[in-house]
């Protein structure tokens, strides 16, 4: 080969190596500035339509408040209505992930909803950020997997610490009355297994279905045994309609109610008003907290929706949504990297509208302060809330268990 021909191969080889490289280079290109895609997937319609409504604009008031990026990239958000059907809330989670290819996905409402989407998202490698729900056993190690974490909280890790400060403050013996689904029986169990082994007594107990319109012949047989305390995990209607019967018949009189934080609530006391006085909750927020992030909720929340007050819903929003863009910012936007992504969500801590919360490293669960609660009547059937104790760090008593 001659040295004129030798300097032409070169050049040609050279130019064709970067010819070559180029389509690698545009993809890094465009990997690294296209849009990172985050789809929610919560029920939007039927008995738990509020619930996903509710979640949902918690989610677009933190995805505006930081101008829609995170990274330096653009964030798209999907929306789909799991409708808490779990063929047609597996559906619409493979569509967001195969057809509008999300780089996470937040939703679940219920348990069998979760673990079905949890067993998707094994295959997919995409972080799942539980939302809404509360079932322990998704983050314990019989199911616990590598890309599934949870940023609502545990039925045990509120239930439990909960039952023991009750055992510990004075009340003795409690009759336990829940809803008769996995969720109702899975907080009776919690509540159980936490006052019983701080020395407390259950004195019965009893379930009715969750879409029980009158709630005053359960009721009714639930004071006959003149109980000390009645425990319910009630909330949305469901909980309207308990404490009005409860009301009605006088039990919220005659013995202390001890209730989920779901059921005193924004969403809720609008209708059962004074009804919950007296009442003691647990609960993972409180309205009056006075941190930067829940002024910041709570004033958004007023001006965008009539002037209404804000739930724990938006909050769980919120922070699912909030839980995302920190995993994002800790891989500097490189979200194509599954693995490392979801890595990224292990060890997260950060200040949420409920205080300072993080996401455990090895159970992927969260770990947040709780707020009990004692309501005393106001005027207009308005009740106050006030917080008397706080339970720190609270977390899933049994994460090893299964």
């Amino acid at each position: 080969m001659s040295h004129r021909d030798r300097r032409s191969f070169l050049k040609f080889t050279a130019g064709t190596a970067g010819m070559i490289a180029a389509p690698g280079i545009l993809r890094a290109q465009t990997s690294s500035s296209a849009p990172i895609k985050v789809g929610v997937n919560l029920p939007l319609s039927g008995v738990f339509a509020l619930v996903g409504q509710e979640a949902n604009k918690g989610i677009n008031m933190y995805v505006d408040s930081i101008n829609k990026t995170a990274a330096g990239r653009k964030l798209e958000v999907f929306f789909e209505d799991e409708t808490v059907q779990v063929n047609t809330a597996v559906t619409k989670a493979r569509k967001l992930l195969e057809s509008d290819r999300v780089h996470a996905l937040l939703g679940g409402a219920s348990t069998p909803v979760i673990y079905a989407t949890a067993a998707l998202i094994e295959k997919e490698k995409v972080p799942y950020i539980v939302t809404v729900g509360g079932g322990a056993e998704i983050t314990r190690k019989s199911k616990r997997n590598p890309f599934t974490f949870r940023t609502s909280y545990n039925i045990w890790g509120t239930t439990y610490p909960f039952a023991q400060w009750v055992a510990k403050n004075g009340i003795k013996k409690v009759y336990i009355f829940c809803p008769d689904y996995g969720a109702g029986r899975e907080f009776a169990e919690a509540f159980r297994a936490g006052f019983t082994e701080a020395g407390g007594q259950i004195s019965g107990e009893a379930y009715a279905p969750l879409a029980t319109t009158d709630f005053v012949p359960f009721l009714t047989s639930v004071a006959e045994t003149k109980p000390e305390a009645v425990f319910g995990f009630w909330a949305a209607a469901a909980a309207i309609r308990f404490l009005t019967a409860a009301n009605q018949i006088g039990l919220n009189q005659n013995a202390k109610l001890l209730l989920s934080g779901f059921a005193v609530d924004y969403d809720t006391i609008p209708q059962t008003g004074n009804a919950i006085a007296g009442s003691i909750s647990v609960h993972l927020w409180d309205f009056g907290l006075t941190n930067a992030p829940n002024q910041a909720l709570v004033k958004e929340y007023k001006a965008r929706f009539n002037n209404a007050n804000a739930s724990y819903l938006p909050v769980f929003g919120w922070d699912a949504m909030r839980a995302v863009v920190a995993a994002i910012e800790r891989v500097k936007g490189e979200v194509e990297d599954k693995e490392r992504f979801a890595k990224a969500f292990e060890g997260l801590s950060f200040d949420s509208p409920r205080g300072k919360m993080s996401i455990d490293a090895n159970t992927h669960d969260v770990v947040q302060d709780l707020y009990v609660r004692e309501a005393a009547a106001g005027p207009n059937n308005m009740p106050t809330i006030k917080i008397i104790a706080t339970l720190p760090d609270a977390r899933d008593p049994f994460p090893d268990r299964g």
